[in-house]
């Protein structure tokens, strides 16, 4: 009984200790500390908030040069070297870019201000189509007075100024895409040259004896996103090819722009070709009804045949990626970055799954017992 009473207070004694263990010993300079650090990281926060736009550039002209890097490792198989591939993918890159900015760009503008001057035509031919008096039959709604009052009140000045922010605003927006636009381009040649160097140098970061083991995985992450980024950008743009075809053969007014947007949506697989099918299937409506139906069955088979045939042939050395976290990652990446978030999510998801299959998994097949308590 003696030894049971005397165990009590020392069992009492211990437990006080393990609680003193927690205990800040400065309680004031503690908190100090921490309120400094909550500080510390709001500064932080607000910095990267004020330069997301240089952050958002080089992070997309990262991605634009993985997206480069099969061509040279293509040119580099036919037995050149790798300065030699990087000048031609350069060239070609730059090409493009004379190409969009000097041919669609002006066009895209034409084909913009030449609908929004036949806006009020074909407002009006739309009004007195069948399917139009129909539909506003039907639904028992005056539709002719809803939009004569969204155009009135869009076109209103006050309206403009309010959506757009002020014309500066839109001048200094106009000013910052023209810079953020080059930005892009410089960056994306320069990490397409540097590439090697840098995975050099990330490697020279790690330890000597797990260097072999990082440089490899590094290879094989950019190897993998790099074939992610070129298959999605291939697969955008054959799609933007077929929707100019379909509208300039339905006669739309716009199909360079659809064509565009079109390739932007699609850049985000699975969901991008099913949400252009609405927008462009709504878009054509402004041709005929007949023409929207014609559009959507000749897009939905493209569809098929681009999930079926093009993308296993184009995506067949990248890295799979299960369709619901193809899902799941570009809906976070559209929540925290919008499109470019969604766009960038994929390759990252390709990244993290080549980290678990190459790393964690090995790791957790090599413990074959139970670790001793």
């Amino acid at each position: 009984m003696r030894q049971k009473k005397t165990a009590v207070p020392s069992q009492r004694a211990h437990e006080r200790s393990r609680a003193l263990r927690f205990l800040p010993a400065h309680p004031l300079l503690s908190g100090f500390t921490v309120a400094v650090g909550v500080l510390l990281a709001i500064a932080l926060a607000a910095t990267i908030a004020g330069i997301s736009t240089v952050l958002i550039s080089i992070f997309l002209g990262l991605f634009l040069a993985l997206g480069l890097d099969p061509a040279v490792r293509a040119l580099e198989r036919r037995g050149l070297t790798r300065p030699v591939g990087v000048t031609i993918v350069a060239v070609l890159f730059l090409g493009i870019v004379a190409i969009v900015v000097f041919l669609v760009v002006p066009a895209t503008v034409r084909q913009i201000s030449a609908a929004v001057n036949a806006a009020p035509q074909t407002i009006a031919a739309m009004q007195q189509a069948d399917w139009y008096l129909n539909l506003e039959r039907n639904l028992g709604v005056d539709l002719e007075a809803v939009i004569a009052d969204a155009l009135q009140s869009i076109a209103s000045l006050s309206s403009f100024l309010a959506i757009s922010g002020g014309v500066l605003r839109v001048g200094f927006g106009v000013i910052g895409a023209v810079s953020s636009f080059m930005m892009v381009v410089v960056l994306t040649l320069y990490f397409v040259s540097s590439l090697q160097s840098i995975k050099n140098a990330l490697a020279a970061l790690v330890p000597f004896y797990r260097r072999d083991r990082f440089s490899h995985l590094l290879d094989e992450i950019t190897r993998s996103v790099g074939g992610v980024v070129a298959g999605a950008i291939t697969l955008s743009s054959l799609n933007a090819v077929v929707v100019l075809v379909l509208q300039l053969a339905l006669g739309s007014s716009a199909p360079v722009v659809l064509a565009l947007a079109a390739f932007f949506i699609t850049l985000v697989p699975m969901i991008g070709s099913v949400l252009f099918l609405v927008i462009g299937s709504i878009a054509t409506l402004f041709v005929s009804p007949v023409a929207a139906v014609v559009f959507a069955i000749a897009y939905l088979a493209y569809i098929q045949v681009e999930a079926y045939v093009i993308t296993p042939r184009v995506m067949g050395r990248a890295v799979a990626v299960p369709g619901v976290l193809v899902i799941i990652g570009a809906m976070i990446g559209a929540t925290l970055m919008g499109l470019l978030g969604a766009l960038v999510a994929i390759p990252i998801t390709a990244s993290v799954l080549i980290i678990i299959r190459q790393v964690w998994i090995p790791r957790q097949n090599s413990q074959v017992t139970a670790p001793e308590d």
